[in-house]
């Protein structure tokens, strides 16, 4: 447990500075950076097989098969919540640099799909407990795009954090395992990091453009 707790203490998407923005109910956030931040949401974890299916694969323990079951399961429903999504916010704008973003995040859901295939024991359950972790916050950012767009939006179904965490630390008493969840779950919290980066700047690059 340790590890994964010292992997999130690394930075999760509810400590990005780009999503306190987006999420700042004192100062709305304009409709084109939430429009940015629903198609590439949408880009990197929109697609089927993703993250959690690809872990799902990884083992054979019933214990662990549980809890990935209920977190593929309700992962569909996110899906199909994050293409809604999509098409509500409407399209995203040309901003300097676009032909880049796209290829970036591209790469980004690569790297999410090779870390969840990894052959190491605990990686990819790791990077599934972190994304499932992470998606909390992330799920603010599709329930303000939800609000502001008048899009019904329903409560996510992903296992809870409690679970995931009463999980992580009874397979953490592996320190090996442990190891590898901690080194899993970074992992993946430093792609989405990196995501949040880029969407941040392509704000900061609109406002520039707009003479704002």
């Amino acid at each position: 447990m340790r590890s994964l707790d010292a992997a999130l203490a690394q930075g999760t998407s509810a400590a990005h500075g780009f999503v306190g923005v987006l999420l700042d109910k004192a100062s709305p956030v304009r409709a084109i950076d939430l429009a940015d931040a629903a198609h590439y949401l949408c880009l990197l974890h929109g697609r089927y097989p993703g993250l959690i299916d690809y872990a799902a694969t990884r083992t054979a323990d019933p214990h662990i098969g549980k809890w990935l079951a209920h977190a593929c399961e309700a992962f569909v429903g996110e899906r199909a919540l994050l293409t809604r999504l999509t098409v509500a916010a409407g399209p995203i704008t040309s901003t300097p640099g676009q032909d880049r973003c796209t290829p970036a995040i591209i790469n980004l859901r690569g790297a999410l799909n090779a870390l969840s295939q990894s052959d190491r024991q605990g990686c990819a359950i790791g990077a599934a407990f972190a994304l499932v972790l992470d998606w909390i916050t992330v799920r603010e950012v599709l329930d303000l795009i939800g609000a502001r767009t008048g899009l019904d939006v329903r409560l996510s179904s992903l296992p809870s954090s409690a679970d995931t965490r009463q999980l992580a630390a009874e397979l953490s008493t592996d320190r090996m395992i442990g190891r590898a969840i901690g080194f899993g779950a970074s992992q993946m919290l430093q792609q989405h990091r990196q995501f949040w980066d880029m969407l941040g700047e392509r704000a900061e690059l609109r406002r520039a453009q707009d003479g704002i």
